[in-house]
């Protein structure tokens, strides 16, 4: 079996796992079978075990690899690998979810850090989860609830930071559950330059300012 790291950077981390014990296994069980068959060869034998050192300290490696990523690294090899998977940025925005959460991401937070523009995309998708809008598209597009679609509504994306956004606007959609939800829930934001604050009545907490932004949640109707 040969795993190069672009076949195994379109997995996810779980997956990949499994599929190196597997293999781990295999190789093992392989060596057995020939030994037993074989019986001591000497010399060949020996050969044969340096033969399969680079393979058993390949899967070593990617083993501790894994294990010791930061959540950005784990991010971001999500993000390749699933650019990788549809083939590029263009193909992707084909699907008008994954367009409308990817722009939702630029224009609210392409000048944010990584978590920041997560956060965002976020809260578009715990907007859906709450039953605000039906499709990402249409909790993007709902009134002016995001600025940039009144302000800006026939701006094009583009560059690094609009590729960037695509590739979280995937992992959001296809890999949701491999990224922490770093605002805790939020259904709100406003930017930190903005002197207000909220009067609503169903606020239910203010999670930790993340770069440029204040996020909150709002408390679903039967928490009233």
């Amino acid at each position: 079996m040969h795993m190069n790291h672009k076949f195994l950077l379109g997995m996810s981390k779980q997956a990949v796992e499994r599929l190196l014990v597997k293999a781990s296994l295999f190789a093992l069980t392989l060596v057995v079978v020939v030994n037993a068959v074989a019986g001591p060869l000497g010399k060949k034998n020996s050969a044969y075990d340096k033969s399969m050192t680079p393979v058993t300290e390949w899967i070593s490696d990617q083993f501790h690899s894994y294990e010791n990523e930061t959540w950005e690294q784990r991010l971001r090899r999500l993000m390749r690998s699933n650019l990788e998977e549809v083939g590029g940025t263009k193909k992707a925005v084909v699907d008008k979810q994954v367009r409308c959460l990817a722009e939702n991401i630029y224009f609210e937070s392409r000048g944010e850090s990584l978590t920041g523009q997560v956060a965002v995309a976020k809260v578009t998708l715990n907007r859906l989860d709450e039953g605000y809008a039906r499709t990402v598209c249409g909790v993007v597009k709902q009134g002016c609830q995001f600025s940039w679609v009144c302000n800006n509504p026939g701006a094009v994306p583009t560059g690094h930071n609009w590729t960037q956004a695509v590739g979280i606007a995937l992992v959001m959609l296809s890999d949701k559950d491999h990224v922490e939800d770093p605002t805790n829930g939020a259904t709100h934001f406003h930017a930190t330059y903005i002197n207000w604050q909220p009067s609503w009545k169903r606020v239910k907490d203010s999670v930790s300012q993340i770069g440029n932004h204040v996020f909150y949640r709002i408390k679903p109707k039967e928490e009233k």
